[in-house]
């Protein structure tokens, strides 16, 4: 018998990281996707990162969120790659969407005239409508993936996430 008392996190629910990669290999390829739904402390995410899976985990829980990134990153090490998305997903069955830009009018009454990068008031015709979410990385045309940026805004996020606008803009 392994013991696996240094493994543990202090999540109630933890399976050992043995058991999780015994079933990852039994039931997966190397090019497979391993997909958790109550991801929770990270393990399964651990064992198929270990065994060179890809992987998506998914919880409702801040904590456990915190967990896989902390997690993956210390395994990893120098070499991370991991994105962390803490958006809800949108509906993708509503049928076809307007164009992006018919919504410019509503997101500006929305956001109260200001970017929703650097927080400047600027007049309707100087917004750019922006995908939150870039398209390229699941983003959709749906009018909550939407916001108003100020033209320099636009383009320092181009299709990054807003992290790297704030980040760039030196916003909390």
């Amino acid at each position: 018998m392994i013991n696996w008392a240094s493994e543990r996190v202090g999540y109630p629910t933890q399976k050992p990281l043995a058991l999780l990669e015994r079933i990852i290999k039994a039931s997966s390829h190397l090019d497979d996707i391993v997909f958790d739904p109550f991801c929770g402390c990270a393990t399964t995410m651990v064992a198929a990162d270990d065994l060179g899976r890809s992987w998506v985990g998914i919880d409702i829980s801040a904590k456990a969120a915190e967990l896989v990134v902390s997690r993956i990153e210390d395994r990893q090490g120098l070499f991370r790659d991991i994105t962390h998305r803490e958006d809800v997903p949108q509906r993708t069955d509503l049928g076809d969407l307007p164009l992006p830009r018919s919504h410019r009018q509503a997101l500006y009454g929305a956001q109260g005239g200001d970017c929703a990068g650097c927080g400047e008031h600027f007049k309707p015709h100087h917004f750019e409508v922006d995908h939150i979410i870039a398209r390229a990385k699941g983003g959709t045309d749906h009018p909550d993936n939407l916001q108003l940026l100020c033209g320099h805004c636009n383009r320092v996020k181009g299709d990054r996430g807003m992290e790297y606008l704030r980040s760039k803009l030196q916003i909390g």
